[in-house]
């Protein structure tokens, strides 16, 4: 059984199936459309506002100045600000200055320098470890970060500063002995050889100690033998051949020039 409904607003008849006592509406589908409201909108000049519109933008437009208006890029960055915040942070007390040309001093007078990274040592085992350096005329150090970088800061040794960011030691040697130095670094696991310094260059770990197992007067030796072997036992002779012509020549000039004057003097006028 089927009823007909009719909707007075939309003027459209519903069916309404009857199956028993339950009733069942039929749903019917709406189509809707958006149209814009006369033509397109431009957005490069587009139109003034109502009036009220505009009044209510123009009670609402702040009065007082930006706080931003007028400053700097580097300014309204906040990483430039923490930069500014540290550089005003890094001035040094006349105390960390005078650390600063010890440490310095250190690094300059010392034949070997050895930067370690050290883990965490208890005193007895650091007072162990420093004992055999003391014996073998070795002396351990350990400085601030920050009286590092005004120490090395615009110096041969600057390379080194990326060391110091980590719990380190500095040994620093009166002679160049880096044999006896890793024989006493091998007893102590804690303390890792990073970098070091011979004769003012700076070297990599490896290189470090190699260039302290290698003997030096024996190779030394070895490359004059060489060297007179390749060019034969007047090499010394070939070497400063011209220099000595240069000095021969000035001498006989002078001694003609002595002699003409004397001979002048003796002429009676």
């Amino acid at each position: 059984m089927s009823i007909d409904i009719e909707d007075k607003h939309c003027k459209k008849i519903t069916t309404v199936t009857v199956e028993g006592e339950a009733f069942q509406i039929t749903p019917s589908t709406i189509l809707y459309q958006q149209k814009r409201f006369r033509g397109k909108i431009n957005i490069q000049k587009p139109r003034k506002p109502h009036y009220l519109r505009a009044l209510v933008n123009e009670f609402l437009t702040p009065f007082y100045p930006l706080p931003n208006q007028g400053k700097k890029l580097e300014e309204l960055c906040n990483n430039a600000k923490k930069a500014v915040a540290t550089k005003e942070e890094e001035e040094y007390n006349p105390y960390q200055r005078i650390i600063a040309r010890e440490v310095r001093n250190w690094f300059d007078t010392s034949k070997m320098v050895a930067i370690c990274h050290q883990n965490s040592m208890t005193s007895e085992d650091q007072f162990e470890f420093e004992v055999p350096l003391r014996r073998a005329n070795m002396y351990y150090k350990r400085y601030s970060a920050k009286i590092m970088k005004l120490a090395l800061t615009d110096s041969p040794y600057a390379a080194t500063l990326p060391l110091y960011s980590s719990h380190y030691s500095i040994v620093f040697g009166s002679d160049a002995n880096v044999a006896a130095f890793e024989k006493i670094v091998k007893k102590f696991p804690q303390v890792i050889l990073m970098a070091g310094i011979l004769e003012g260059r700076v070297f990599s770990k490896d290189d470090f100690l190699r260039y302290g197992r290698m003997d030096l007067t024996s190779s030394r030796v070895h490359l004059v033998q060489v060297l007179q072997n390749a060019g034969g036992n007047n090499l010394n002779q070939q070497l400063t051949h011209h220099q000595s012509t240069l000095v021969t020549r000035l001498k006989q000039i002078g001694k003609n020039e002595t002699t003409s004057g004397e001979n002048e003097e003796s002429v009676p006028v």
